[in-house]
């Protein structure tokens, strides 16, 4: 699979403004099921993928949008 663009990093702020533009970034949460449950931190309707799940779960990632990963 080819990827249309290379990952970059962003800061919160270019993440707002992808949300601002309509994008409808994707956020994944890649902290595991207990550093998850832990935090306070966490965005609302995110999807928590832990990056050891990534290839079991691709299929749940939409497609088509800006993908933001995150582990707080």
């Amino acid at each position: 699979m080819a990827l249309t663009e290379e990952p970059k990093r962003i800061n919160p702020k270019e993440a707002w403004r992808l949300i601002k533009e309509g994008r409808e970034p994707v956020f994944i949460d890649t902290r595991n099921a207990r550093h998850w449950a832990q935090s306070e931190q966490q965005i609302p309707g995110s999807l928590r993928l832990w990056r050891e799940e990534l290839e079991a779960r691709i299929r749940e990632v939409p497609r088509g949008r800006p993908l933001v990963t995150y582990c707080a």
